[in-house]
């Protein structure tokens, strides 16, 4: 796969070996002048192609640094979420012991009156 700038200094170089030797000194002049062209043309393309991967990378900087940021508050939404859960369950498993107490006081009553009564 050839690149724009060897196709040109190659097409250059074609144009200048096919004029006649007396018109060398000319040609090579003129070659010399079209390839500060062509390495100026290329360095422009270069420059661009950096600016733009340049921006390119910035822009997915700044996409990423936006991502992580979000999940990092999903991150900590979640974690207080379970804190909270936890603590419902804890809340909740003493509520389920006291009421097993309470039930278990009120069967040994039940059973004591009954004990009694006959």
């Amino acid at each position: 796969m050839a690149l724009k700038w060897e196709e040109e200094a190659h097409d250059a170089l074609s144009e200048t070996a096919h004029e006649s030797s007396d018109t060398l000194p000319l040609a090579t002049g003129d070659f010399v002048k079209e390839s500060f062209r062509s390495i100026l043309a290329l360095h422009e393309e270069i420059l661009a192609s950096k600016e733009a991967q340049i921006r390119h990378l910035e822009e997915e900087n700044a996409f990423l640094k936006e991502s992580l940021l979000s999940v990092q508050k999903l991150y900590e939404e979640d974690r207080e979420l379970m804190q909270l859960l936890k603590k419902e369950i804890f809340d909740l498993q003493e509520e389920l012991e006291f009421t097993r107490r309470k039930y278990k006081m009120m069967w040994n009553q039940a059973i004591e009156n009954y004990s009694k009564k006959t």
